[in-house]
């Protein structure tokens, strides 16, 4: 019989190195997705998923049981990913003003978008991930972390306040700030939000064919496309309000998979003893 992740830690922190490694390839693809979405550069969510698995292997002796471990995992990565985001804030700041710029000038100057199925299915796509990252981009960090973390992986209130530290009620508020604030944006500009807008996906998409300018989460997007059902997605839409198409794209757009990269990671870093779990 399988073991849960809750039975696998038990394991782990006894000493056994199959339950450390089946723990850490079970948290991996969340880590490595919640850092994508708040860096938006992969090879910084590579490196940055890295020390947040070493991080989780050396305190595993410290997990008390005060929540689910993977809201424990959490509470460790946002943790860290706040602080070191700090790191980053030399690159040009992304600013829904800016972005809206970015936007107006596509729409009057994007060519035709000319190419047929499936590449034209993997542009699109492509496009409309890249959107929603630079959309999440222009948030303030601390708003941003709590919509990834209850849109992206269904974290409540009550674990959300004990991932950042705060309250309830504080956590919601932030929350309840992102999602406006992403609602006016898109329902202002984004053609999927509401079909009368300027900026429809087949002109960044024509401008980026153009261009060869491939974006860094294309292999992702291809990946992911085989296993979702996006035009389903984009089909219900249309049944949605305006002020519920943003989230509903966010919720649903889509898991990361670690890099391939990642496979022999993981083996390296638990066989290394390098990291000892145990104090």
């Amino acid at each position: 019989m399988s073991l849960n992740l809750e039975q696998q830690v038990k394991l782990a922190k006894e000493g056994n190195k199959a339950a450390l490694e089946a723990i850490v390839n079970s948290i991996k693809s969340s880590v490595y997705g919640l850092s994508l979405r708040m860096l938006g550069h992969p090879e910084d969510a590579e490196d940055q998923t890295q020390e947040i698995l070493i991080k989780v292997i050396t305190n595993l002796s410290n997990f008390r049981e005060e929540s689910a471990f993977k809201t424990w995992v959490y509470k460790i990565a946002s943790n860290h990913l706040l602080t070191k985001q700090k790191q980053f804030n030399a690159r040009p700041e992304l600013t829904f003003e800016s972005f809206g710029e970015i936007i107006g000038s596509m729409t009057e100057h994007a060519p035709t978008l000319e190419a047929s199925n499936p590449e034209r299915t993997v542009l699109l796509e492509e496009t409309r991930l890249g959107c929603m990252q630079a959309a999440l981009s222009c948030l303030d960090k601390e708003v941003r972390i709590a919509m990834i973390l209850t849109e992206s992986y269904g974290v409540t209130s009550k674990e959300g306040a004990f991932i950042l530290g705060i309250t309830p009620e504080a956590y919601r508020a932030r929350l309840s700030r992102s999602k406006k604030s992403l609602q006016v944006f898109m329902t202002q500009h984004c053609g999927l939000v509401r079909k009368d807008n300027a900026c429809q996906c087949h002109q960044p998409a024509a401008i980026r064919l153009s261009q060869n300018n491939q974006a860094d989460t294309d292999t992702f997007v291809i990946r992911e496309i085989a296993t979702h059902g996006r035009a389903a997605l984009l089909a219900k839409l249309d049944e949605l309000s305006e002020i519920d198409r943003t989230i509903a794209m966010f919720r649903r757009y889509p898991e990361y998979q670690t890099p391939d990269s990642f496979l022999t990671i993981v083996s390296t870093l638990i066989s290394s003893g390098a990291y000892s779990v145990f104090n």
